[in-house]
This record gives C-alpha cells, structure tokens and sequence, in this order.
C-alpha cells in the first residue's frame, strides 16, 4: 500500500484527494452541501449532508483511479472548525441542523460575558474570546434552549465528527480542543472547569468523550470500519489519522522544506471563505487581538497562533450575489472573470482606478489585530451609481480592502509577537483568483510564496495521513518529504507605492471605525430597556 486519501470540509463542500507517497496529486473530486440560516446570525448544517458530500467526494476522486483504491494506506480529514452537537430525540438546531457552522454569530453577548471574567484562559485568545469559538455556542444552547440541552449527549469539533464516522470511534484531536474549546494542553488540568462552572456550564466536559485525553494530529485515530468502506469506496481497517482544522492543514501544504530554520520569517496564509493566518513558534508568545498561543496544536511542543478575517472570499461573493450590476450568482468562473475585467481596468488606469472607495473588511467582526467579533465593516466612496462600473469598483475595493488588512495582520504580529515575517505563503481558494494573488504580491509589504500544487489543503492533509500510515515519524519528516517546489513573487515597484497610499487610507479608516464603534456602544447603553434593567 503507497498511496493517501485525504478529506477536507470547507464551509460549503467537501473535497477528497488521491496523493502518492510523494505528495503528488493524483486524483481530486468534490461534491457540494447545503449551510442552512433559520434565523439572523445563526448558520447550521445537517451532519447527514456533510457526510454524504464526503462519500460522493471520495468515491468520484477514487473513480478517476481505480486501480490504486486498494493501495491507500492511510485516510486523513480536515474540517472547518464547526461544532458537531449531538443529541437524542431529533436535530438539536433550528432548521432541523446538528451542526453550528464556524461563521455562527448566535453567542455575541456570551463572549462578552466571558470576557468579563477576566480568566487565564482569555491570555490565549487574545484578549476577548470569539463568537465563532465553541464555548459561547454551547452557552447559548444552554441557556436559550434549556430543553435541547438536556438531550445533549456530545459535542465535537466536525474533523473529529468525521473521523468517528468513518472508524465507529470517538476521539478528540487536540487541534480542536486546543483551538476552539477553553482547553490549555500545556496545564496538568487542562479544562478550564473553574470557568465552566463560573458560567454555569459545569457539566460540559461530561459530554461523551471530551474529558478523555485527546490524540495528536497524525496519530491513529481508528479504523475505517466496514459500512464507512463501502460508502467511501475504500478498504476496511485503513488506519484513520486523528485528524485537524482545515486553516492548519492549510498551512502545513505550504510550510515548504527547511521550515524549521524558517519559521519565524514565514507566515502561512490560508485564504478561501475566511482567512487564516498561521504563525508557530517554539516558545510562548503572547499577542493582543490574534488568537493563542495554542500549544501543541499541530507539532507537538510547538506554539500556535491564528489570526484571521471571518469573511474574506465570502465578502467577494456577496458582492457578485448582491450588486445590481452584477452579471450573475457567484461561482468561481464569475469571480475569474470579473478579476480578468478589473486588472485590464487597472492596465489601463493605473492607480486611479476606483481610488476613492475604501473598505475596513470587517464584515462579521474583527479577529485580528483588533479581537472583537462585534465590529462591523465601514465603507467610503459610495454613491448612487449602480452600473458596471461600479460594480467593479466594488468588487475591487474589497479585493483591495482583505490585502491591506493583511498587511495590516502581519505588522501586528511582527510589531507584538517577536516574529520577523518577510514572507507570506499563500494556500486555499484565493489562489485561483488572480487579481488576488497580485494584489498580495504588491500590497502586503512582503513577498508572496506560492507553492507548486493545486490543492495545498489537501496536501496538509495528505501529509498527516503519512504519518497514520506509517510513512513518516512526524509531521516535520512529512513536511520534508511531501512539500512541493515554491516560488517567490516581488512586488511591482509602482503598485507597491499606490498601495502604500491606499495602506494609510486604510489605518485612518480602521481607527475611524474603531472610535465609532466605541461611541455607538455608549449610545446603546442607553437604551431604555437597558437603563431599567429589562435586557
């Protein structure tokens, strides 16, 4: 046996990929699901669906090669960091969904309250605890839907959802717990019970398996069983890696050889719905406003940070769905077109194409450098025009807008988290749109690193499905045998200067913003209903 499948589950699909030893790419498929919204700020799956994407997923990308589904030697998933609740009696969610996707903003006023206890545990968020993380979800549950709660039997990081579908095994990766759950590896008493119990949600550990000591990423998470063989179209008793969220195994596909000695000058990127920035470190740093440090997230005895944008290619689709001028819903020859149409603009006009529309990106929060999922975006240069051409100033001034906040990101964490990043990596769907990839390249104040692969996610993921199979030790050994061919990509000298303009436009804005946002808090302070108590 000498080959590797490796699934991933993005916010709108699943993926599968056929990979050799080497960490080619022989074979790729997906197969779409549906994200449910019943109500304003709530987004759910059903996992059923999810599941049924992964097998037709990985039975289409086995199809193209028959003959090697009897060589894999090891399965690996990724995930985005949704939340798997499971329950008795029927779907525990709104809209018949089991699953919280990650962009569920349902439990605002929860992070707020656990902000406000000031614990440890908030030294390695950041500062403020996101909406999107795993504990504010299950407080709303608690408390909103007191009668689901009490048919709650467990709740799992979807990576480990899957994994336990395809082996009848539960078992938690320490990714997740690490990630998204008030979990510290580093401490002999990891939970933090003391802050369960100050919230009222003393009995969260008891949820099947979670008190349980979690596997690290490439161990052995089971066996694929005997049902999820045939529905996958693979053998039974392939080892099953414990697996990882999807912005990680990004980030692993694009590390590159020698990234050891490179660590602290290269930041992984990982840009598809949201954006995932991925720093790690051999030491405890501590940075305001970036999520972390998460120790042993992904290499053991390594620190992790992730900073990010909760909407990042989502934001671009809302401008292809929403604008009057639009020529259609958004997919991904729309978004190749329309980036096509905007560089020929920018050929021709240069700079001075859509110079006076400005975005502070921040749709659905801010994850970095600010840390607060409450923020909303701000926009300038908006006027009644609604043709084609504003159409594509619209879209470009975003586009503009996530490479700018980047920058942004990375001074942030070279300014606080005593890391040197001169280079950023990019993976995900962000690669395929090539007015990204040269806004990146010219705006990020560093040089932009591609690697030579298609599907770095899925490579990440390949890469700890050597180390279940055998192939490697570890995920460095991984690293250094699997890593494609990279190139780096230097800004263009002219462009570098009219985003430079553009960059300190933005940092006026994002302060602007910021005392808004303070001002209009004050302002609701005095609601009424709040002044007499009733809220």
């Amino acid at each position: 046996m000498s080959h590797l499948l490796a699934i991933d589950v993005g916010t709108l699909s699943a993926r599968a990929g056929l990979f050799d030893r080497e960490g080619q790419l022989l074979a790729c498929a997906s197969a779409s699901f549906e994200l449910l919204t019943p109500v304003e700020h709530h987004a759910v799956y059903r996992m059923d669906d999810i599941w049924q994407a992964v097998c037709r997923a990985s039975t289409d990308c086995l199809a193209q090669r028959p003959e090697l589904a009897s060589s894999i030697a090891g399965l690996a998933f990724d995930a985005t960091s949704s939340l798997y609740i499971e329950a008795e009696g029927g779907a525990p969610l709104d809209g018949g969904g089991d699953v919280i996707c990650w962009m569920d903003h349902r439990g605002e006023a929860e992070a707020a309250e656990v902000d406000a206890t000031g614990h440890r545990f908030l030294a390695h968020v950041g500062g403020a605890l996101s909406p999107e993380s795993n504990l504010p979800k299950l407080l709303w549950l608690k408390r909103h839907r007191p009668a689901v709660w009490a048919r709650v039997t467990g709740a799992r990081d979807l990576c480990d959802e899957l994994a336990r579908r395809a082996t009848d095994t539960d078992r938690h990766s320490v990714c997740g717990l690490a990630c998204k759950w008030p979990y510290l590896p580093d401490e002999a008493e990891p939970w933090c019970q003391d802050l369960l119990e100050t919230l009222g949600i003393g009995d969260l550990i008891s949820l099947g398996r979670l008190n349980d000591k979690p596997g690290r990423v490439g161990e052995v998470h089971g066996r694929v069983s005997a049902s999820a063989g045939a529905a996958l179209g693979i053998l039974a008793g392939i080892p099953v890696a414990v697996g990882l969220i999807d912005a990680e195994a990004g980030a692993l596909g694009v590390l590159g050889r020698d990234y050891l000695a490179r660590m602290n000058n290269l930041l992984p990127m990982i840009g598809g719905s949201s954006t995932c920035y991925m720093p790690f470190a051999p030491d405890e740093r501590h940075v305001s406003g970036v999520w972390g440090p998460f120790k042993d997230a992904i290499f053991p005895g390594y620190w992790m940070h992730e900073a990010g944008q909760s909407l990042s290619g989502t934001a671009l689709d809302a401008v292809l769905n929403q604008h009057p001028a639009s020529p259609g819903k958004a997919s991904s020859a729309l978004h190749l077109r329309t980036a096509e149409r905007i560089l020929k603009l920018l050929d021709e006009e240069g700079g001075a194409f859509a110079a006076n529309r400005h975005i502070v990106p921040d749709w659905l929060g801010n994850r970095a450098p600010l840390g607060d999922g409450r923020v909303r975006a701000l926009l300038t240069g908006i006027g009644p025009e609604t043709g084609e051409r504003a159409f594509l100033e619209a879209y470009y001034a975003t586009a503009r807008a996530l490479a700018l906040q980047t920058r942004h990101i990375l001074e942030h964490l070279n300014a606080n988290g005593r890391y040197a990043f001169d280079s950023v990596a990019l993976a995900g769907g962000h690669l395929h749109n090539p007015l990204l990839v040269r806004l990146y390249r010219d705006a990020i104040g560093a040089r932009l690193i591609l690697s030579d692969t298609k599907e770095p996610v899925l490579l990440g993921t390949a890469m700890v499905a050597a180390v279940t199979a055998g192939f490697h030790a570890d995920l460095f050994a991984s690293l250094e045998a699997m890593a494609p061919k990279q190139k780096a990509l230097d800004p263009d000298p002219y462009w570098r200067q009219v985003h430079d303009a553009a960059y300190r436009i933005y940092l006026t804005l994002f302060k602007t913003r910021n005392e808004i946002e303070i001002a209009g808090r004050a302002l609701e302070a005095l609601s009424p209903a709040k002044a007499s108590g009733a809220i």
